[in-house]
């Protein structure tokens, strides 16, 4: 379902006005498609991915809605995905006076590479966040905890498309969850 929405299945339904891909997703999950305009397939199927397939596509389309079309402005900050850094990619960065690298781990993910993602994020940039959803906070609250990095992680918990920022706070070289909503 997360391929329908791809600069290539957008450019294919624009330029040729068809994509096998973007009329699979039609035929498996709208119904009475026909009587409906292409924005209204677009955003009936973006709320199902919403609902039942939260992956980092639809994260990132949240932290692009939220922080930079939401606080901050497209004048003056800059929004990169998918930036190598070390031997990782970095998710989702913005940059506004300061840069900021959110790490996107959503229901589907697990934390095995975490340390090392935010230890390399860290090697370029002053700030990291983790984003994460409600249901993944405890278990990324615990594997922080066991981490050994000597700067401050903030993170982003995403609760029915609102961020809550939380703080987790480095004593003596290792992460202390503190709430800061």
């Amino acid at each position: 379902m997360n391929k329908v929405f791809s600069r290539n299945i957008f450019r294919c339904c624009f330029e040729k006005g068809f994509d096998s891909t973007y009329e699979k997703v039609i035929k498996e999950y709208i119904t009475f498609a026909d009587n409906k305009s292409n924005y209204d397939l677009i955003c009936e199927i973006y709320n199902i991915l919403k609902k039942q397939y939260r992956n980092e596509y639809y994260y990132k389309n949240t932290l692009l809605n939220k922080l930079l079309l939401g606080v901050h402005s497209l004048n003056t900050t800059t929004a990169l995905t998918e930036l190598p850094i070390a031997d990782c990619k970095a998710d989702f960065i913005l940059i506004n006076g300061k840069a900021v690298v959110y790490e996107i781990k959503t229901e589907l993910d697990n934390f095995d590479r975490l340390e090392n993602q935010i230890n390399n994020y860290y090697k370029a940039f002053d700030h990291v966040a983790v984003v994460t959803c409600k249901e993944s906070l405890n278990d990324l609250k615990e594997k922080i905890e066991s981490f050994t990095i000597s700067r401050w992680v903030f993170m982003s918990c995403r609760d029915e498309g609102q961020l809550r920022r939380c703080k987790i706070r480095n004593i003596y070289g290792r992460f202390k969850f503190r709430s800061s909503v």
